[in-house]
């Protein structure tokens, strides 16, 4: 005889049960909507945090642009006190082995950890053996530096160092395209070793290029030039090189390397020449992050004389033009900008493009236009 079980179900139990499972179905429904409901506020935040950084960094372009606006019609200036006592806590000593001149702090990290601007020629050969100082408030503060790059072609060279002093901020940097000849521009910088030194000049011309086999560069790398160069008056000398070259506003618009000289004489004779701020801006800013420049080439050589565009005399076979360009092309426009003068292309590609980008050329060949499409290779580098 088999056993049957049975089973007595209280209807109040299931009762009780099913409304302790909509009880907690609903807590979790609210939490649920409690938490997609912060998510979405979160996202809202971050988007509006988003969209007013974007309006702040908008009306802070707008701000720059009014005040240089204002600046370039004469309605806004500092005095030259002002514009020294603001900059002079940035201004360096640069020492390398048995070698001085010039620096300004570009930018200063976490830390201290700040980043200085001077020239290639000032650092090259002392690599190893580079000492900063500041002078603030007449007190010199040395500190030991590194290079964290140079570039021959620009002749600039970036030093790193840490525990910048808190007196001593970024200066700003201005916009030397928009130079006009004629107005005021200011050096500092240590002239045979006479630290904090300020002159004051004009601009004298703006595009100038000069190929560095004048300045003692031998070649390979003396066959290139530096471009945009900015001419100006203000009395500087040996030692002055690194130094900040600023406008009204007190902003870098250029970085004081070379002055012309005469027969016996090595001293300041009324022509100084400044590396300009929108190149210096890019070299600067590729070797703090990479350590290193490359710059665009084409792979062509052409006559600096000539006016009307710019003759082809020889096209590498290694380079990018070769195949598309030819020995007596005329180069009359890039990217639809006209070429009256070789210095014209050589400043458009310095200031705006970078190996792997693309330039459309206009060419007058054997009389007639020829449009060419070029990608822009690698300066090549040199042992």
């Amino acid at each position: 005889m088999g056993w049957a079980y049975t089973f007595t179900v209280d209807k109040r139990f299931i009762v009780a049960l099913f409304l302790v499972v909509v009880a907690l179905g609903g807590g979790f429904a609210l939490a649920y909507v409690d938490l997609k409901t912060s998510l979405d506020t979160l996202k809202n935040s971050y988007a509006k945090l988003e969209d007013v950084y974007a309006d702040v960094s908008d009306r802070l372009m707008v701000l720059q642009d009014l005040v240089e606006g204002l600046h370039y019609v004469q309605k806004l200036n500092l005095t030259a006190v002002q514009i020294y006592n603001n900059s002079r806590n940035s201004v360096v000593l640069v020492v390398a082995g048995t070698k001085s001149g010039s620096g300004f702090v570009y930018r200063v990290g976490a830390h201290g950890r700040g980043y200085i601007v001077t020239n290639y020629h000032v650092v090259e050969g002392a690599e190893n053996n580079v000492h900063v100082t500041f002078f603030i408030d007449g007190k010199p503060i040395k500190v030991s530096a590194t290079v964290r790059g140079k570039d021959i072609y620009s002749d600039l060279a970036v030093l790193e160092i840490d525990n910048t002093p808190s007196e001593a901020k970024p200066l700003l940097i201005g916009d030397s395209t928009r130079l006009l000849v004629g107005e005021p521009v200011y050096a500092i910088g240590n002239p045979f070793g006479l630290e904090g030194s300020m002159t004051a000049g004009i601009v004298s011309q703006v595009g100038r290029v000069l190929r560095l086999s004048e300045l003692g560069v031998p070649e390979p790398w003396g066959n290139y030039s530096i471009v945009d160069i900015i001419q100006f008056d203000a009395a500087v000398n040996p030692g002055n090189s690194g130094g900040p070259l600023l406008n009204s506003l007190g902003e870098v618009v250029g970085v004081t390397f070379a002055i012309e000289t005469a027969e016996g004489i090595k001293a300041f004779i009324g022509i100084g020449y400044a590396i300009p701020s929108i190149i210096m801006k890019r070299v600067v800013d590729a070797i703090i992050e990479n350590g290193t420049y490359e710059h665009p080439w084409m792979g062509i050589s052409y006559d600096p004389t000539y006016i009307g565009g710019m003759l082809i005399l020889d096209v590498d076979e290694t380079g990018p033009s070769y195949g598309k360009l030819k020995r007596n092309d005329v180069i009359v426009e890039v990217d639809n900008r006209t070429v009256t003068r070789a210095e014209d292309l050589v400043i458009y590609l310095e200031r705006y493009k970078s190996p792997g980008d693309n330039i459309k050329l206009k060419v007058i060949r054997n009389g007639e236009p020829v449009y060419v499409n070029i990608t822009l290779g690698k300066r090549p580098e040199y042992g």
